[in-house]
């Protein structure tokens, strides 16, 4: 045998080498990416803490906030969502100290999910204004990370990099925060992505059925993106289902194939059984409360751009001429990219044939949406399904904002696909078209968004908080309430009552009675309290006058036992809940453990080969 000499031996190292640089190369370029999502979101985010006009001063670096349109309302629900989570639900319900301490069942009609996430950060933080830029900041950061996966299945880094930051910046992301301070719409912004990302994967599973594991991984990513978006905000997710639903009937209409269809319908009604919960019990007792008032107070057919004619033109003129340039703009945009991208110049994308047929579906999507918030669409919006669920038209122009971020990506990847070409003109015009989108975008953001809050004042909490929304419906208005009532009294002052724990949902009650007398508790009776008196179940009447508690005592000394429970409706859809939850785990599990359980076998095949072969050989 010869020896092994220096020269003969297999010369590995340098590959091995080279390999190990690129390992470090892509490592560093995923962390400046990574920094680069944070670093920007942190720059759209964090001024708007640090604004407003106070009447008492402060210094420059004091933490607060200016006043925007749904502040006031957030504020409150979510320090009573926190109280409740405290006292130990795992769903708080009931809003405790609403409508003068008579309570209401707030989050079981309003969506609770952002509200889980300010209690985590208020936990943290200890600090209600802190927590609340966390949030937001941590929001902003999802929805720019879920972007960015969802760009780069159809475009280079640069360019997804390049659309996540238009993401980021583009006006009516910030005009949420910023103006409106619609914090559970913010939250859908990071739905959105994640949605297109599993139904296009879904949708590509189908036509190639030799990937079973990634099928059951999109349809559990597509479930929890949609019911999370549910559990966030069910108007712009009610809104984001019609486009989502045209898109990918396009989508299949292109590839001839309707398997992918039926999986994703799947895969939406699973995330809808995430949300029963809230969502269909929210609708099977929504007669329960003054339904009407969102329907009256802000009918849907009015709200359509250029026509806003529901407010008070002066107070809120500036608001509504940056939502119509905002749709301008945005309908803009993705006529050029159709033009362009697809008609006068489709050589560009020819090398790219996933990002082109995308942008073909970007530009219908966008173009629906920006059609369906004109007063043109209303013969078509009036034959959908309880579309006034979207309240506001114009709330589709989250829709718009992520089709012209994505469409800012395709421009900057057909920029660089020209430069690949040696079409020098090509690269300028999109490169350019490209950087128009997003300077235009945070140049708005800045002068039409950011500057105008800076100059409103500091945001104060109301002194009460009413919500007319989801009064019972057999309650009094709240205006009308009294402000000096106890907790808990008699009737007739034949003893004395003691509260010995009041709790959003539980509350306990000493009477000692000298004589028959009436509890008078100082809480709505809505569907779900239960009453025990020593232990036994008792009946709960509403009074005439406030439609608060009334229950019978006798005689001697009785402890009282109030609790919110689920009704039977709340509690069915609490299960099919919880089905769904175990059902979507099942879904996510089983890919991981087929590949547990087959690794083994592979293993020990791939040893049997490495030994030669057997004795027979």
């Amino acid at each position: 045998m010869p020896k092994h000499t220096e020269d003969n031996k297999p010369d590995t190292e340098p590959a091995e080498g080279y390999a190990k640089a690129l390992a470090a190369k892509e490592r560093r370029t995923r962390l400046l990416i990574a920094l680069s999502c944070i670093g920007m979101s942190a720059i759209a985010v964090v001024p708007f803490f640090f604004m407003g006009q106070s009447e008492t001063g402060g210094g420059a670096f004091e933490l607060r906030m200016p006043t925007t349109h749904d502040m006031f309302l957030h504020w409150d629900q979510m320090k009573s969502f926190y109280n409740g989570l405290a006292a130990g639900e795992i769903y708080p319900r009931w809003e405790a100290d609403t409508n003068r301490g008579f309570g209401a069942p707030t989050t079981s009609y309003y969506p609770p999910g952002v509200y889980y996430l300010t209690s985590l950060c208020y936990v943290i933080s200890g600090d209600w204004v802190r927590a609340l830029l966390d949030a937001q900041l941590l929001m902003m950061i999802a929805a720019a990370a879920a972007f960015y996966i969802y760009a780069r299945q159809a475009m280079g880094r640069r360019a997804a990099i390049f659309a996540m930051v238009a993401y980021i910046v583009l006006p009516y992301h910030l005009a949420d925060q910023y103006q409106r301070g619609a914090i559970a719409e913010l939250l859908g912004f990071v739905w959105m992505p994640l949605m297109l990302l599993f139904g296009e994967r879904l949708m590509k599973a189908q036509a190639d059925p030799s990937t079973p594991r990634s099928t059951l991984l999109s349809i559990a990513g597509l479930a929890a993106s949609y019911g999370a978006f549910l559990w966030s905000h069910p108007p712009s997710a009610y809104q984001f289902s019609l486009a989502f639903g045209v898109y990918v009937l396009i989508l299949s209409l292109i590839r001839r194939e309707w398997k992918g269809l039926i999986v994703v319908g799947i895969a939406m009604a699973v995330g809808l059984g995430l949300s029963t919960a809230y969502l269909i019990s929210a609708a099977l007792e929504q007669n329960l409360v003054h339904k009407e008032f969102i329907a009256e107070t802000w009918p849907y057919h009015k709200t359509y751009v250029f026509v806003h004619d529901l407010y008070n033109s002066d107070v809120h003129s500036g608001f509504f001429t940056l939502i119509n340039w905002i749709w301008i703009t945005g309908t803009a945009t993705i006529a050029g990219a159709a033009i362009l991208l697809l008609w006068l110049k489709r050589e560009v994308l020819s090398s790219a044939p996933a990002l082109k047929q995308r942008v073909f579906l970007w530009v219908m999507m966008g173009g629906l949406a920006s059609f369906m918030m004109t007063k043109l669409s209303m013969p078509i919006g009036k034959l959908i399904p309880k579309i006034d669920i979207g309240v506001f038209t114009w709330r589709m122009l989250s829709i718009t904002t992520l089709i012209v971020a994505l469409l800012a990506g395709a421009f900057v990847q057909a920029a660089i696909n020209a430069r690949r070409r040696g079409s020098r003109n090509e690269r300028l015009l999109f490169a350019s078209l490209a950087a128009l989108i997003l300077s235009a975008g945070a140049g708005m953001s800045v002068f039409a968004v950011a500057r105008p809050t800076s100059e409103m004042p500091v945001f104060e909490p109301e002194p009460e908080h009413l919500n007319w929304a989801t009064l019972p419906v057999n309650a009094p208005d709240p205006e009308e309430l009294p402000d000096d009532i106890a907790k808990a009294e008699l009737a007739d002052d034949n003893g004395q009552v003691q509260v010995e724990e009041w709790k959003p949902q539980h509350r306990v009650i000493r009477a000692a009675l000298t004589d028959d007398d009436l509890l008078l508790v100082s809480t709505f009776n809505f569907p779900g309290w239960t009453a025990r008196v020593d232990g036994q179940p008792a009946t709960i009447n509403t009074s005439e006058e406030l439609s608060d508690m009334e229950i019978e005592l006798h005689p001697g000394t009785h402890l009282v036992t109030l609790d919110f429970l689920d009704t039977p409706r709340r509690r069915a859809c609490r299960l099919v809940t919880l089905s769904s939850t175990c059902f979507l785990v099942l879904l996510a599990c089983a890919p991981v453990v087929a590949r547990l359980r087959k690794g083994p076998e592979s293993s020990r095949s791939s040893k049997e080969t490495d030994a030669g072969p057997g004795p027979n050989g």
